[in-house]
């Protein structure tokens, strides 16, 4: 007697606008921290550090643009992280969407320089040694921009 069986598993990801997608995650949140115009912004606010306890992978999206006025100048964005909600530290292992050969290892910053263009860039958290209760974004402009910080929070 020979005995055949298959078993699927299933996963699929509601996200807060009720898509489903697949992967091994329980859950997704998407956070925007800020969006900025023509100011340097901090998510200092309460609502703003997000807590990322229990978090497998963290992916940040950091833009820039003109749409206020010209778009010359640059955007610095960093990223801290805390355990209390109270001390912060710059999170210095982001993780660049570029590409590295086999033999390279992984690229990662502090910072991330948009200069005079609209534009996207995307940056993963190394998570692979740390553990943190709560992240925040952070925006230093120099002359003009739109500065947009959002994250997405896969559990």
């Amino acid at each position: 007697m020979v005995l055949l069986g298959v078993i699927f598993l299933g996963y699929s990801i509601k996200t807060d606008n009720n898509s489903k997608l697949g992967g091994i995650f329980s859950a997704v949140n998407d956070i925007t921290f800020f969006s900025a115009t023509t100011t340097n912004a901090t998510s200092t606010n309460a609502q703003d550090a997000t807590n990322i306890t229990g978090a497998k992978k963290v992916t940040f999206s950091f833009s820039r643009g003109g749409t206020t006025g010209a778009n010359t100048g640059t955007s610095t964005f960093s990223v801290q992280v805390s355990e209390d909600g109270s001390t912060w530290t710059t999170f210095n292992k982001l993780v660049d969407n570029v590409s590295n050969s086999i033999s390279q290892n992984l690229t990662r910053v502090a910072s991330v320089d948009l200069v005079a263009a609209t534009t996207t860039k995307n940056y993963s958290m190394d998570l692979t040694y740390d553990l943190f209760k709560y992240v925040r974004c952070i925006v230093f402009e120099v002359i003009d921009g739109d500065h947009t910080c959002k994250a997405t929070i896969g559990y």
